[in-house]
């Protein structure tokens, strides 16, 4: 039971990242072609911290000895892509809008509770 919490979470937040992904892709395509670098290094600053605190996590996970490691890296990892492109979403001209953010959440949850359905169904 605990498995397909986790899993369904993951899946979410891979949902998440994903569409998060193509609006910044689409928006750094609208941009002039100097401020291309510019937006890919705004996006590496906001994922480099999250990334760090998953390599701490199993760092400490495999001092310690927790046999539950991978279940925070199922988590941490795209709860720290969805959080770093969020973030860079955010910084960008013009930001989104809140309906913007509200209905790309939506979207996942209706996409992840698609996916989630089809592989425990199907």
């Amino acid at each position: 039971m605990l498995i397909a919490l986790i899993e369904a979470v993951a899946t979410l937040l891979w949902c998440y990242a994903a569409l998060c992904l193509l609006q910044w892709l689409f928006q750094v395509t609208q941009l002039d072609r100097r401020h291309h670098v510019p937006a890919a290094a705004d996006l590496l600053s906001h994922l480099v911290p999250a990334m760090i605190l998953l390599v701490l996590t199993v760092l400490a996970g495999a001092l310690i000895g927790l046999p539950s490691v991978v279940a925070f890296i199922a988590i941490l990892f795209p709860a720290g892509l969805a959080y770093g492109l969020h973030m860079a979403l955010e910084d960008m001209e013009p930001p989104p809008t809140r309906a913007q953010v509200m209905a790309r959440l939506a979207f996942a949850i209706v996409l992840a509770g698609a996916i989630v359905l089809y592989r425990q169904v199907l």
